[in-house]
């Protein structure tokens, strides 16, 4: 099989619209960074990857690729040349030649849809995008075609109401020759932060050979922290039959059903139903009568007795007791005390909305419970509603009813913000 000679994968985003979480590309799925995964993915259809990090990841990533010795990798720094994708793009000016397949690292896709452009490639096409069709409005940049079904312009972020198609543009990008969307750099011009589309717009203006692939398959972005759900649902489809570690002490008294993996030295006690597909990692302990299902839960974290943790992703070294987690995400180091639980549908039935820098964003969920950020603390019988976030290294005391959004370091108490935790 011919691989590319050249993959890029993008991952120097600063991930703010993912707070309370952190950096998408290293939340572990399946015990994997998602970063790993990717390249580890890419190098079976490409020669070549190369991550473009930013300054506070890069370390990270390297040492990720070293501690597996996975070849043919290289990581660069995003220079400041020009913002966002653009800026990422550019900043390989003088590390790649030839062609290159371009592709957003926080975006989870069928990575075997590469076979597919082989054919379009042999055409000697300059440029190839790639599509999926959107039933629902998707903020993104969408396909302008002509009668005969051809790309004329990419229209980015359009109003709901004047979609030139309902096929979303992917960050899925192939140019035979990377010296023919570098040239377009200093001509394309935007007063908005899509210089990335504003050039290649001016690519299709010069009518350079160009075609598109309409793909149908799954499709998954973190851009927001509720898409971890999502991401996570379709890692666990992927678990096939029980994979329990020898070294692990399940219960003769606990009920495990279909796909589950069960990681070294996890304790399951008894009477306790772990439902797949479900993931518990290394050191972790379930405890008497609890429930697991459909979840995945990570490494050295204590699921207490008569807990019951559904369709959620927790972190490692996450301390549960006598709790309902639904359709949440906890990261790492996070705490519950006794009886605290997470609302996750309204009343009404109606779609879960969340607020992203001042905005009411639809969650397109009906079902969402809480996204606690690390090193935080929910008190003792405390309940928050569906689709809250906690910041980063907060507390929220005892009993506390959570209607909104509580800021990173923040002491809730009394249904007021009692002020900033000193860490």
């Amino acid at each position: 099989m011919r691989k590319i000679k050249n993959i890029l994968l993008l991952a120097g985003g600063d991930s703010t619209r993912f707070w309370p979480l952190e950096n998408k590309l290293f939340l572990s799925f399946l015990g994997k960074p998602l970063i790993l995964y990717q390249i580890e993915e890419l190098l079976k259809y490409g020669e070549l990857v190369t991550v473009v990090a930013n300054k506070s990841n890069a370390t990270t990533v390297k040492r990720l690729v070293e501690n597996n010795n996975i070849e043919s990798v290289q990581i660069i720094i995003q220079k400041d040349d020009y913002s966002g994708m653009a800026g990422a793009v550019f900043s390989i000016k003088n590390h790649i030649k030839g062609e290159v397949l371009i592709i957003n690292g926080s975006d989870l896709i069928d990575h075997s849809i590469i076979l597919k452009l082989m054919p379009l490639i042999d055409q000697e096409n300059k440029l190839i995008m790639v599509g999926k069709q959107f039933n629902e409005y998707f903020s993104g940049g969408y396909f302008k075609f002509d009668d005969e079904k051809k790309i004329i312009g990419i229209i980015e972020k359009p109003d709901k109401d004047k979609r030139p198609s309902s096929t979303v543009k992917l960050v899925f990008d192939y140019f035979a020759d990377i010296k023919d969307l570098l040239k377009y750099f200093s001509q394309a011009k935007t007063q908005k932060d899509d210089l990335y589309e504003a050039i290649i717009n001016k690519m299709l203006l010069d009518d350079l050979k160009h075609t598109h692939l309409i793909y149908d398959s799954y499709w998954y972005g973190l851009k927001y922290p509720w898409q971890v759900l999502p991401m996570m649902r379709n890692f666990l489809i992927l678990l096939k039959g029980q994979k329990i570690s020898t070294s692990a002490e399940i219960s003769e008294k606990a009920l495990i059903i279909g796909p589950v993996v069960i990681g070294e030295n996890v304790k399951v006690g008894a009477f306790c139903k772990i439902v797949g597909p479900t993931f518990i990692g290394d050191n972790t302990i379930v405890g008497d009568y609890s429930m697991i299902r459909e979840s995945q839960i990570g490494e050295d974290s204590l699921v207490g007795s008569f807990s019951e943790v559904a369709r959620s992703y927790v972190g490692n070294n996450v301390f549960l007791h006598r709790n309902y987690i639904g359709d949440s995400v906890l990261d790492n180091d996070v705490m519950f005390g006794a009886q605290a639980v997470t609302g996750n549908l309204k009343f009404d039935g109606e779609k879960i909305l969340s607020e992203v820098n001042e905005k009411r964003i639809d969650t397109n969920m009906n079902k969402l419970g809480a996204i606690v950020g690390k090193l935080s603390k929910i008190g003792v019988n405390a309940t928050i509603f569906p689709g809250v976030k906690v910041g980063k290294k907060s507390w929220v005391g005892p009993g506390e009813k959570v209607k909104y959004d509580v800021e990173d370091k923040t002491y809730l108490a009394d249904g007021e913000e009692k002020g900033n935790i000193k860490v």
